[in-house]
């Protein structure tokens, strides 16, 4: 964390799970592209696909999670080519959410594992859709705002990440 400016900066770091993913994902898409290329006989539908393909992906590469800055006024949420803003006066809430309780969880319209965990998620036990920014599969945090809108994010020192937001609350 760095606290020159007396703002909090918190990088995302991919876990080992996420890396494996990552890597295993590409060599499935690559493989499958190589083996349509291999298998069509010289049709369109191969480069067709392909450009599909990696326009998802570099779509979905547009969201993945780079760093949160706390400061005076709001969490900020960094990602590639996104800014997540929640301000410090909406925040009704924060706390730690345990590892165990994110398995009834899954992406409803986002990425798990390919670069991290993001986009919005259904909690199947809670029945509600949050907005989920993490590079880890662990060390869950959840910040809930005045609108009842969910976000939740992962970091390598979730704690000090809650006492820097709840400085400013």
């Amino acid at each position: 964390m760095e606290q020159a400016t007396g703002e909090g900066k918190f990088r995302f770091r991919m876990d080992k799970r996420a890396q494996w993913l990552t890597a295993i994902a590409l060599l499935v898409i690559a493989g499958g592209v190589g083996w349509l290329f291999y298998s069509s006989g010289g049709s369109y539908l191969p480069a067709w696909f392909t450009t599909v393909i990696v326009a998802l992906l570099l779509l979905a590469a547009l969201s993945i999670p780079r760093f949160m800055r706390v400061s005076p006024h709001s969490v900020e949420i960094h990602c590639v080519m996104e800014l997540v803003k929640i301000p410090i006066r909406d925040i009704r809430y924060i706390r730690f959410i345990e590892r165990g309780q994110m398995k009834y969880c899954f992406p409803v319209w986002g990425i798990y594992g390919i670069g991290g965990y993001y986009g919005y998620y259904f909690n199947l036990k809670e029945r509600k859709v949050f907005r989920l920014c993490a590079s880890q599969w662990r060390n869950f945090v959840l910040i809930e705002d005045i609108y009842e809108e969910q976000y939740v994010v992962s970091c390598d020192d979730p704690a000090a990440f809650v006492a820097a937001v709840e400085q400013y609350k």
